[in-house]
């Protein structure tokens, strides 16, 4: 995946922060940012709609980091 796509999949999980998680947040657990599987689906949905970034549900499984989230993306 282009720097560029990551980028953009970063920017989108921070923005449904529910606090302010200073410098890099691709090694914190998504679990543990607060944000809720609906938001997390909506922001998925959101990727896919307005950048193309295609995010295959089965990937999303194993997905606990922005990390892994960005790593299923290359897959």
């Amino acid at each position: 995946m282009s720097q560029k796509l990551a980028e953009i999949v970063r920017e989108e999980f921070r923005k449904m922060l529910r606090k302010d998680f200073p410098g890099d947040i691709d090694t914190i657990p998504i679990s543990e940012m607060g944000i809720d599987s609906l938001d997390f689906f909506e922001t998925i949905i959101h990727l896919e709609e307005s950048h193309g970034i295609v995010i295959p549900i089965e990937k999303l499984d194993g997905a606990i980091t922005l990390r892994d989230l960005i790593a299923a993306l290359d897959d």
